[in-house]
């Protein structure tokens, strides 16, 4: 069984690399095996952003791969009912890519841009398949309570007092005034436009 650990470099720093060690040191204390040592070369202050993605396993780190970060737009979202857990960060994401999978051959029938889908759980929002979610009711910033993974980007807004958890129902999107997404990447991203397909 292998994981994965997603570093965003931003002028040859890693950001947030204690949230990224602690979660795991979750990881490898539930599966009983010691956190891999992170000696790896960070790429030179010239290069602006880059993404190093670790892959370790109980044996230490099996590889280290930096990749340019690529931009993208979130504007349509698709809200999608799943029954499975992701605790940990798995290296294996079939079963995320089962869902776009799934959309994709229903797309012959219902053609929709969508750029990302809202996994609901218990009929509680959870995640994207790539980000944690928070929303903005106008006086704060909520995030779901039961996030399918706790991103480490998540963890440190909470830790600071800047995001709130709660249970967040389907019939409640409608009440938000934005939200934003966020992972190791995209940092917290706020969208003010974007329409929520049910």
């Amino acid at each position: 069984m292998e994981f994965i650990e997603t570093l965003y470099v931003k002028n040859g720093n890693i950001l947030n690399l204690e949230y990224h060690l602690e979660r795991m040191e979750r990881t490898t204390e539930y599966f009983k095996f010691q956190v891999p040592s992170l000696k790896f070369r960070v790429p030179s202050s010239e290069f602006k952003e880059s993404r190093i993605r670790i892959t370790y396993n109980r044996s230490g780190i099996k590889s280290i791969e930096y990749f340019p970060i690529k931009k993208r737009e979130f504007k349509k979202f698709k809200l999608i009912e799943i029954n499975f857990n992701y605790f940990f960060k798995y290296k294996n994401r079939n079963i995320f890519q089962k869902i776009f999978k799934t959309w994709n051959s229903e797309l012959k029938t219902l053609p929709l841009n969508i750029d990302e889908f809202i996994l609901i759980k218990n009929n509680l929002i959870t995640d994207t398949t790539i980000s944690n979610l928070a929303f903005f009711t106008g006086s704060e910033w909520l995030t779901p309570k039961y996030p399918l993974l706790k991103g480490t980007k998540r963890e440190e807004l909470i830790k600071k007092g800047f995001l709130k958890e709660e249970n967040i129902h389907k019939s409640d999107l409608k009440y938000f005034k934005k939200m934003a997404m966020m992972n190791a990447i995209l940092g917290f991203r706020e969208i003010e436009e974007y329409d929520i397909i049910s």
